[in-house]
């Protein structure tokens, strides 16, 4: 095999997985943009976010969803969540739906989002703008 070849077919294979890696948003890239709604899942009651989230939870609630282009986008991001939240001792799986529309966002709309969710039953939450 040429030199040229083998450089080619590991070009060609790291573009198509960059590629594939792009097509739904990642667990670390939620986990990172969704972190600062906590306080706002949880109400917690010694701080601002016990009714509107904070301007750091609707930037990454506006990050997120500008991944999310399409079914299998939607249901990646459901389960992000449901992973993330399982590791939190208690928060309010109801505060979940309005999110999206407190922090401008319309193109999608979540469930209440817990560890019985089943994200591949969400199609109805993803609106065309």
């Amino acid at each position: 095999m040429s030199p040229f070849i083998g450089f080619s077919a590991i070009m060609l294979l790291l573009l198509s997985a960059s590629f594939l890696t792009m097509a739904t948003p990642s667990c670390p890239t939620v986990s990172d943009e969704l972190s600062p709604c906590l306080g706002y899942l949880k109400g917690q009651i010694n701080s601002s976010e016990l009714t509107e989230p904070s301007k750091e939870c609707c930037s990454g609630v506006q990050q997120v969803s500008k991944e999310v282009k399409s079914k299998d986008d939607l249901t990646a991001l459901c389960e992000c969540i449901k992973e993330d939240l399982s590791k939190v001792p208690s928060y309010d799986p109801n505060r979940i739906p309005p999110l999206p529309k407190k922090c401008g966002v319309a193109n999608i709309s979540l469930p209440p989002i817990d560890q019985n969710t089943d994200c591949s039953k969400i199609l109805n939450h993803l609106q065309t703008p």
